[in-house]
């Protein structure tokens, strides 16, 4: 089977038509549709299936409601909108208990009121194999401020939000038996729960669209170096990391250590905000930064003129960087 990018294209190429009210298409975080002279609308759709996206085992149902909604969010941060409406599709196993139903919708609502998002309707089936939920996310942002993949240029540096590999760490635990609960150490639980109960990046994927900040942007859901070959493949370009420079996970558990940068670069899930900023604008990185004092936003790199081809700079060694990250038709790991 081919891998995720190239099913991707296949659709396109056997589905895509173009529409005087379609603003973007496929390809990118989320579409974009004229919503009036002076807003868009935003549409995006992703699911979370049990022994493929997570494990009912080590997943709390309350957490799973939470990331089921956040990973949706986070196309719409990525894309700088704001999310309004969302729809759910729910597909539940016959033995499956009412208070791991409950327990999950309340933990996706509390998600989307504090983000203002009302669900406003979906469908529910029965499963013969496995618990999925599907939500379909609505948007909206002024016209012509939105953040895109394919706006990065040659000269333009690279700024990632947030600590990278923490998600993939925390998945590594949970497969080795380690479990999610309020006394588990500092450690442990804050990889565990950087997995679980990811935060979507919705204030400053805002602050770059409206300041068009940003050249280009994408969130880090299939690993830093998957994402970041999508904008070069986007954008026509190519880049360069500095690995010394990378956010990577700090004081991590005896069972990681030594992961940190092979996690930050390729492990996903992280949804933290990638984006591209050129240089003429580089001054406003610091009042980005006064207003997310609590958020690390930290340059990484660099991107350059050979298109797809990507460097990562470590320890004095330029080393070709592939895309490794998470393959959804590829890799046969239980993991989103």
């Amino acid at each position: 089977m081919p891998g995720e990018a190239e099913f991707i294209e296949r659709i396109a190429a056997l589905l895509g038509r173009s529409s005087d009210d379609l603003i973007v298409g496929i390809g990118d975080d989320a579409a974009v549709i004229r919503k009036s002279a002076s807003q868009w609308w935003l549409l995006s759709v992703d699911s979370q299936i049990e022994n493929v996206h997570f494990r009912r085992e080590y997943t709390p149902a309350r957490l799973l409601g939470h990331k089921a909604l956040a990973v949706n969010l986070s196309d719409i941060a990525a894309m700088g909108g704001t999310p309004r409406f969302a729809l759910l599709s729910l597909i539940l196993p016959r033995d499956l208990p009412s208070s791991f139903i409950d327990d999950m919708l309340q933990g996706m609502m509390a998600l989307a009121d504090a983000h203002r998002v009302i669900l406003i309707g979906g469908d529910v089936a029965a499963s013969g194999d496995g618990l999925t939920l599907t939500l379909t996310i609505v948007g909206e942002c002024p016209a012509g401020k939105i953040l895109r993949r394919d706006g990065a240029r040659p000269g333009d540096v690279i700024f990632v939000t947030g600590q990278l590999g923490l998600a993939a760490m925390g998945w590594r635990l949970l497969e080795r038996g380690f479990r999610y609960a309020p006394h588990l150490s500092p450690p442990w639980r804050r990889l565990i729960l950087a997995h679980l109960q990811p935060v979507p990046r919705l204030e400053v994927g805002r602050a770059l669209a409206e300041d068009q900040l940003a050249s280009a942007a994408i969130d880090l859901s299939d690993g830093l170096s998957t994402d970041l070959f999508h904008i070069c493949q986007a954008s026509g370009v190519g880049a360069v990391i500095d690995g010394e420079r990378l956010p990577v996970a700090r004081s991590v558990p005896p069972e990681l250590e030594g992961d940190e940068l092979e996690c930050a670069l390729h492990g996903g899930e992280d949804y933290e905000l990638l984006f591209t900023v050129p240089k003429e604008r580089l001054t406003h990185i610091e009042s980005l930064r006064a207003r997310f004092t609590a958020l690390p936003i930290t340059l990484i790199g660099e991107i350059t003129d050979q298109p797809q081809r990507m460097y990562v700079e470590h320890r004095g060694r330029l080393l070709p960087l592939s895309p490794r990250g998470h393959d959804h038709l590829r890799d046969g790991k239980e993991r989103s």
